[in-house]
């Protein structure tokens, strides 16, 4: 069964800020894996990425246009300073290849948002379902 347009966006989230007002008030929310190297090194990507949402969300960010390396590079570098002053973030101790596949995502929910980007034939059997708070055993 295929999912309609309107039922994607009530079920992944309508647009990047509804995707992380779930995060946030600790709902389950879809995803993408990234990482495939298990769930503490998942939960690091998946956390830098509401992060980096939120930046993203809440600052003004110029979108370079599509080639312009130069500017990317200014985003990026951006970025990365800004998430590195988050404590939340300095304290996991991201790999280059963490942060990486955060940016990624982010940039995908925040330009196409995740109804769009969890349709995606080419992600179908990386989808997962994460959290903020990451379950503990007691």
């Amino acid at each position: 069964m295929t999912m309609t347009a309107d039922e994607a966006k009530e079920f992944y989230g309508a647009d990047a800020a509804e995707w992380l007002k779930r995060w946030d008030t600790g709902q389950g929310v879809w995803s993408i894996e990234m990482g495939g190297l298990g769930p503490g090194y998942e939960q690091c990507i998946q956390i830098t990425t509401a992060e980096l949402l939120r930046h993203l969300l809440t600052n003004t960010v110029a979108i370079p246009k599509e080639g312009d390396k130069k500017g990317w590079e200014k985003v990026s570098d951006e970025l990365r300073e800004a998430m590195f002053k988050v404590p939340t973030i300095s304290a996991l101790g991201l790999s280059g290849a963490q942060y990486g596949a955060a940016y990624n995502l982010a940039w995908h929910l925040y330009r196409r948002g995740p109804a769009v980007c969890f349709m995606d034939k080419e992600v179908q059997d990386r989808k997962i379902q994460v959290r903020k708070h990451f379950p503990r055993a007691a």
